[in-house]
């Protein structure tokens, strides 16, 4: 009975899992604060909260088909009945479909209310194609609905029924590995719909710098999120295809990232000068803090430079130091030669070819180190002796030395991706390592 649209019903992939793979595993939930009160038309909040209330409304009327359909109750008045209230959670109390005569599982605007508001602008935000298919699939499930009332007998009910929740999987959204992808869930997930309340919006082409969203002509590229924030809630992924550890933030990547990287250009001075259109009418100023100005590094996803022509970074003798720190807090895990025992490897050719795959700057390695290690005891080392180790790390991934020391902040100059340094400094061995003395 309509189970070919048990996917629905499978659980989405939960933060929890997402953070462990990146090996903050005690992390399981990030908080995305919801809408508190009325918005302005056109603003980032309006526009959000209208999105989520669609969203609402039709997972409203997919739950009462379904639950009606759990309950296999003989006779079909049951099943027309939670046809009738999946329509009225779609169309709304305005709408002549509307029945009085069932419950409303949704709204008094309804999905295709709230889509249709969300619609009804001058401007052509980049959601609006992707709400044209949230709103013909809503009305599709509605006449598929309205089939399944006038149908004779239980087969027929169940045919309409089925198809009604095969439009509405589609207006949703379908899950993914990632999150989901296309419907109201994609436009939440990948455009400025996905802005909530009061948040800061940052210049989608740049690193975040604080918590909050990143735009540019309307896309989303990252929602960051404060490492502090991170409970034992245990709720889903907020969207988003990759994750990244930065500044003490965890940085979602959305789906929508390669996108914004082509769209901002490939150099750090154009990004700076460019700030991004979120689509939104002149009329309509977005009550959302837009906090681009100052210099600040490229976005994550877009420092794709590896390590050719590999930049000094750190000095000679702070490689030597940091080679004591590393063996007596880091070698019991990671191994004495770098090629990890219970953690990972950290030099040679296994860690270079994770990080061009992961896109792990040098960075990124630092805030991970900083924020996570030593394991047994996050934190604990000086700003001196993290610089250190990440000095001898690069020392032993052939990285060369230089005059200017490994710096005890991030810096825009560590975005390079840790990949095989060209030329090398030293000879590495057979595992792609190079000696410190």
């Amino acid at each position: 009975m309509m189970r070919l649209n048990a996917e629905m019903r499978a659980p989405r992939p939960s933060l929890h899992a997402l953070l462990t793979a990146i090996g903050i595993a005690a992390a399981t939930a990030a908080v995305i604060p919801a809408p508190a009160r009325a918005a302005t038309p056109g603003s980032y909040e309006a526009d959000h909260a209208q999105a989520v209330a669609a969203l609402a409304d039709i997972q409203a009327a997919i739950t009462t088909i379904m639950h009606a359909e759990d309950a296999a109750t003989a006779g079909p008045a049951a099943y027309k009945t939670a046809s009738s209230s999946a329509i009225n959670a779609l169309v709304g109390s305005q709408d002549s479909s509307f029945s009085t005569q069932a419950a409303n599982p949704g709204d008094e605007v309804g999905a295709i209310g709230h889509v249709n508001q969300l619609l009804d602008r001058a401007s052509s935000p980049p959601w609006v194609p992707e709400l044209h298919g949230v709103l013909v699939n809503a009305q599709a499930a509605v006449s598929a609905l309205q089939d399944a009332n006038n149908a004779h007998d239980l087969d027929s009910y169940e045919l309409s029924a089925s198809r009604a929740l095969t439009d509405l999987e589609v207006a949703k959204g379908r899950a993914s590995e990632y999150d989901s992808l296309g419907g109201i869930s994609g436009a939440l997930a990948n455009t400025a719909l996905a802005v909530t309340d009061g948040a800061a919006v940052e210049n989608g082409c740049m690193a975040p710098r604080h918590a909050g969203f990143g735009l540019y002509q309307g896309y989303l590229s990252y929602r960051a999120v404060p490492l502090s924030s991170i409970g034992g809630a245990g709720i889903d992924n907020p969207g988003g295809a990759k994750i990244r550890l930065h500044n003490g933030m965890l940085v979602f990547y959305t789906a929508a990232a390669p996108q914004v990287v082509q769209m901002c250009g490939a150099t750090h001075a154009e990004a700076q000068q460019t700030m991004p259109e979120t689509a939104l009418s002149p009329t309509h100023v977005s009550p959302a803090v837009f906090t681009s100005s100052g210099p600040s590094p490229l976005l994550i996803e877009a420092a794709d430079t590896s390590g050719g022509n590999a930049p000094a970074l750190y000095t000679a003798a702070q490689a030597s130091a940091g080679a004591q720190v590393y063996a007596q807090d880091c070698a019991s895990c990671h191994g004495a030669n770098l090629q990890g025992v219970a953690a990972p490897a950290l030099a040679g050719k296994d860690f270079q070819k994770t990080a061009i795959s992961d896109k792990y700057s040098v960075s990124i390695i630092r805030t991970i180190a900083t924020q996570n290690m030593p394991l047994s005891n996050p934190g604990s080392l000086s700003d001196t002796q993290y610089a250190d180790v990440l000095a001898y790390l690069l020392a032993a991934n052939c990285y060369p030395a230089g005059t200017k020391p490994f710096p005890t902040q991030d810096e825009p100059a560590l975005q390079v991706i840790m990949g095989p340094p060209s030329p090398p400094s030293g000879t590495a061995d057979a595992n792609g390592v190079c000696a410190v003395h």
